[in-house]
């Protein structure tokens, strides 16, 4: 999967929010956390506990919303990550990336979580 795959169901030209292709999907939207980077235990709970890729242990895939261009090399490139999804490793993930902004979604495109500095969106498909 890479982050083009989004573009089906995102406007990912607005990374300031998450929007949705269609208007049929529900969001919820809530400050981050203020013990973690993103989400706390109980919230991410909360978002991902009924969720097959949760129950399954699934991979799940990370992009960071913008393209870095590094000075020295001209080089330009987007920050991704996959993880399984369970708290220890989205825990991990926000501990210790280098993503500032980012929308995590299973293969299936099914939902999305969107996070910046403010605050994060879950929205799932009807």
């Amino acid at each position: 999967m890479n982050f083009d795959d989004l573009k089906s169901i995102i406007d990912t030209e607005n990374d300031q929010e998450l929007k949705l292709i269609s208007n049929f999907w529900e969001i919820i939207k809530n400050p981050n956390s203020e013990l973690t980077h993103w989400l706390s235990e109980d919230e991410f709970n909360q978002v991902f506990s009924n969720l097959l890729e949760y129950q399954n242990n699934d991979t799940v895939f990370v992009f960071e919303s913008f393209e870095r261009t590094y000075k020295g090399s001209g080089l330009t490139t987007r920050l991704t990550e996959r993880l399984n999804l369970n708290w220890a490793q989205f825990n991990a993930f926000q501990s210790t990336t280098e993503i500032l902004y980012f929308y995590m979604v299973p293969k299936s495109l099914s939902w999305v979580l969107y996070s910046n500095r403010d605050f994060w969106q879950f929205a799932k498909g009807n």
